[in-house]
């Protein structure tokens, strides 16, 4: 591994104990996310205090189209990082720097294409989800301006990625912190101050996102320095466009093919009433506070992985899986408790419980029924996370697409017979499937051909001028 200057905080997951080190780099992620989450929470909070149910709905569902950009960006994103902590665990600085340059170049192209046609299709599509005629106006005009500013929200991902390749899971932390303060801010002035009910809420996403941007980019474009190579050149290198490519394009098809199912997923709770929406966007939000705790496992033991597979070190990388789940598995165990005693409490956080009951009830359902479904999620992202760090992503593409086409099809057929259930039942039914074609792989040992590091150097080295 490269040595840094004194004050960079990297980890190199290729020494010391594999439990320690995947817990300590999984950690700021972990509060990262949560101060995210908080902030999301914040968003609906104060649209369902301050601008109505109604809103709330509006807001809510709005999140499977969102999902579309936020996939894509988490495709090219995962693209870059696994490359970027092979390059490191092998040990090639210059192919450190070059992978990172490259691949924000390539995120705010995407961003731009993609922003363009999601203000162009945001309406649209909301019909095609069978968005309540109260509610489809606001969230056309959330929608509008949420992919408005598309293009910071691509950057920032791609800068945080890049950090958590490098072994650098407490600099996104702080920016993340700060988005959280500034979006909070934002609420309240536009919101509530200043009375531009759903589309004050966009506004003070993309503005926040804009000045955290901005400062990330800065910070990593100091922080590459140290990998320069002399000779090397400096523009966009196509040889590792392809490298970083192959791998995004089934990881943005993976990530997709969850937006997708999500969009089907929403048409159908929409059609359950206004207010079993709005429940069920409260639960949704609570939910994804548990939801992260294990994703950043996944995430974490992903970067172990692929700095391990770079370094040669594949029994290394079994001890990191193992450990993985059984972090996984404890989190899951605590998570589940909070929600099954505290349900009730925390879906009143979002609104008043004496005019909208049917909110209380039907979020408070929910959020302890899939409370269960949890522990099969914690062992599948965890499995997933090994794949992705080695690179694995086709099959980490048909593993995803099983599971998320048999969760569509099942609150599709359940919904008519099971009613609001259906709709924990059916992720049960999709986490299980993924869980068991991604344990089946990691028992295969297919993964473990994957590694990406030598083939894609050997290329650059044959196809890359230099200056």
């Amino acid at each position: 591994m490269p040595k840094l200057e004194k004050g960079h905080p990297q980890a190199d997951m290729t020494t010391g104990r594999p439990a320690k080190r995947i817990f300590f780099f999984a950690l700021p992620m972990l509060l990262g996310n949560i101060f995210q989450q908080l902030y999301n929470m914040v968003d609906s909070i104060v649209v369902g205090n301050f601008v109505g149910p109604e809103a709330l709905g509006a807001v809510g569902g709005t999140f499977p189209i969102a999902f579309v950009a936020i996939a894509v960006a988490n495709g090219l994103g995962m693209g870059c990082s696994v490359v970027t902590s092979q390059y490191l665990g092998a040990g090639d600085r210059g192919a450190v720097r070059v992978s990172v340059t490259t691949a924000l170049f390539f995120n705010l192209a995407v961003a731009v294409v993609l922003s363009a046609a999601g203000m162009l299709f945001a309406r649209p599509v909301l019909q095609l989800m069978n968005t309540p005629a109260a509610t489809i106006g606001m969230a056309t005009d959330y929608l509008f301006i949420y992919f408005a500013g598309l293009a910071p929200m691509f950057l920032y991902n791609a800068v945080s990625g890049a950090f958590r390749a490098l072994g650098d899971s407490k600099t996104p932390l702080y920016y993340l912190i700060l988005a959280s303060f500034l979006n909070v801010v934002l609420d309240l002035l536009l919101v509530i101050g200043s009375g531009m009910g759903v589309a004050g809420v966009a506004v003070a996403t993309v503005l926040s996102q804009v000045v955290c941007a901005l400062l990330a980019l800065g910070h990593i474009l100091r922080r590459l320095r140290q990998y320069s190579v002399p000779g090397q050149r400096r523009a966009p290198d196509m040889a590792m466009l392809k490298t970083i490519v192959r791998l995004a394009v089934p990881a943005t098809a993976q990530e997709l093919s969850v937006s997708i199912s999500s969009i089907l997923f929403q048409s159908v709770i929409n059609k359950l009433g206004p207010m079993l929406v709005s429940g069920y966007t409260a639960a949704n939000k609570i939910q994804s506070i548990a939801f992260v705790v294990n994703m950043n496992l996944g995430l974490a033991v992903s970067t172990f992985v692929a700095q391990n597979m770079g370094a040669g070190k594949v029994e290394r990388v079994k001890k990191g899986f193992r450990c993985g789940c059984v972090m996984a598995l404890a989190a899951t165990l605590c998570t589940f408790a909070l929600l099954q005693l505290l349900g009730p409490h925390l879906i009143g956080l979002f609104v008043d419980a004496g005019s909208a009951p049917q909110v209380i009830a039907g979020g408070t359902y929910h959020l302890t029924h899939v409370a269960f479904v949890l522990f099969i999620e914690a062992i599948m992202l965890v499995a997933e996370g090994l794949l992705k760090g080695a690179g694995d992503m086709r099959l980490l593409l048909m593993c995803t697409t099983a599971g998320m086409a048999l969760q569509t099809a099942a609150v599709f057929v359940l919904v008519g017979r099971i009613g609001f259930a259906a709709v924990w039942v059916s992720m049960g039914i999709g986490c299980l499937v993924e869980m068991t074609i991604s344990l089946w792989r990691y028992f295969q040992g297919g993964w473990k051909n994957k590694a990406i590091t030598r083939a894609a150097a050997e290329s650059r080295r044959e196809t890359s001028p230099t200056k």
